[in-house]
């Protein structure tokens, strides 16, 4: 065996070079040679494979099937790899397709070829060992190397997701405020609607009892406007309202004086104005029919009065409906605070009945402000309070100016709010209704403070010294 061969066989990695002078020098490996075109099948996946091919010319490329049956690419190799070392190793399977990625020459040695040259050529072994070596260490590197790239794209792959789940945290929270905006638009619209529906009719009947009064009046005209008619029509018509307690002491009164009345007569004279009643002594002592139908012309008074005061009330409720549902989009206007909240006490009265409301609103400087969207925060801060306060408890609003700002304080004798959490409650999704059997969304305090800082003002929560929750809304005037 002549020296450079005796180098190459020493060597304990071969290169490219080494390679082609081994396979030159032993006729047996070059009679082996084959040429394979890009692309080509050099081993496939799955069958027995009885050939281990060295790599000379080229590079070739390893392909597994992922568990769709699609190819992926996993390695590559260039000149001095052994394809296929594993499986003729082990006389195994195939466990991944090698493709020829360019035109390539190979040696293909099979295994009566490779038994005879390492049982007649000890130095053979050697260079094949060194071959075994160096793939094993390639592979090896290639495997920590693939490691490391795995752990460093799952570290990019949690931060991509950490930022797609702020993303779609964001977009949740941005969707619902949407959602709700869109509600309150809506709603204002219906308001509006609702409120000129009822209040044509309401008109209507305000003016009809009107004039029914204006028309029995000019009936009892024809005796003059100093008839008893006339009199008691117009005593009815703007009589007191009497609790229970002074109807009873009222018709215990009228028994004492006239014990020959009877309790049913007695309960409607109870019902007179004090000018009323002495004006109907008379006939109380001298005829029954006469007090009967004297009495029915003071409760027709009371009767009208009673329809013009309801009616008075749905004309308020229905003025408050409409200036609670007003959306402005982002036009502001000069408004009254105080007269925002008494609407929306009035639309939430229903509710509100049931607690004890204390009330101190000062009068106020107009604030250039979206009265809808306002009118929105004291809703929020409303039904939280009442949410968090048993029937009967006390519920404060107050308004007044304070310095440069317009301070409105919301008070409830609740439950309070844990210390720790005063600042997470205006966190968009944040609630604790859910524990305690009631359901909320948690938006309600984020959407409030979001409008009272788009109106330059600050929205805080604190307890009460003694017990409950206090909300205060701060806005700048002159802003």
């Amino acid at each position: 065996m002549d020296d450079s061969l005796k180098s190459v066989f020493s060597e304990s990695t071969l290169s490219a070079s080494g390679i082609r002078t081994l396979v030159e020098a032993l006729p047996q490996l070059d009679a082996s040679r084959r040429d394979y075109a890009a692309n080509e099948t050099i081993l496939q996946e799955g069958e027995l494979n009885d050939c281990l091919v060295i790599l000379m010319e080229g590079r070739a490329r390893l392909i597994k099937d992922d568990e769709k049956g699609r190819p992926l690419v996993v390695d590559t190799f260039g000149p001095g790899a052994l394809l296929g070392l594993t499986s003729f190793w082990g006389k195994t399977e195939v466990f991944a397709s090698v493709q020829a990625d360019t035109d390539l020459v190979c040696v293909s040695i099979d295994r009566v070829l490779f038994d005879s040259l390492t049982s007649e050529n000890p130095d053979f072994v050697r260079a094949v060992q060194g071959l075994f070596v160096r793939n094993l260490s390639d592979r090896y590197r290639n495997m920590v190397r693939a490691q490391v790239a795995r752990e460093k794209l799952s570290a990019q792959l949690e931060q991509e997701r950490n930022h797609l789940r702020d993303a779609l945290k964001r977009l949740e929270e941005t969707t619902n405020r949407m959602v709700n905006q869109e509600k309150l638009a809506t709603m204002g619209q219906l308001l509006a609607g609702i409120a000129h529906e009822i209040n044509n009719p309401v008109g209507a009947l305000l003016r009809g009892i009107e004039s029914a009064k204006e028309a029995l009046e000019h009936a009892f005209d024809a005796n003059g406007k100093d008839s008893l008619e006339y009199t008691l029509l117009s005593e009815g018509w703007n009589c007191p309202y009497w609790s229970p307690e002074e109807k009873r002491a009222r018709m215990s009164s009228a028994l004492s004086d006239f014990p020959q009345l009877g309790r049913p007569l007695a309960r409607r004279v109870a019902q007179l104005t004090d000018a009323a009643y002495n004006l109907l002594r008379k006939p109380i002592k001298k005829n029954a029919k006469e007090l009967d139908r004297l009495l029915s012309v003071y409760e027709l008074g009371v009767c009208f009065r009673a329809v013009r005061l309801s009616g008075g009330r749905i004309g308020k409720i229905i003025t408050s409906l409409r200036n609670y549902g007003k959306q402005g989009g982002s036009e502001s206007e000069e408004c009254d605070l105080s007269e925002g909240i008494r609407d929306t006490l009035t639309v939430l009265n229903n509710r509100l009945k049931r607690y004890e409301l204390k009330l101190d609103l000062a009068q106020l400087p107009p604030l250039s402000c979206n009265l809808g969207e306002i009118n929105q925060v004291w809703t929020n801060l409303l039904a939280n309070a009442m949410d968090a306060t048993e029937e009967g408890g006390e519920i404060c609003v107050s308004a007044s100016v304070e310095g440069d700002d317009i301070l409105v304080c919301i008070e409830d004798s609740g439950t309070g709010i844990d210390p720790s959490k005063l600042e997470k409650v205006f966190e968009a999704n944040f609630t604790t209704k859910n524990s305690s059997g009631s359901f909320g969304l948690g938006l309600g305090l984020s959407i409030s403070r979001d409008i009272v800082e788009k109106h330059g003002g600050t929205l805080r929560a604190s307890n009460r010294s003694g017990g409950g929750a206090r909300f205060e809304a701060r806005f700048p005037l002159g802003r």
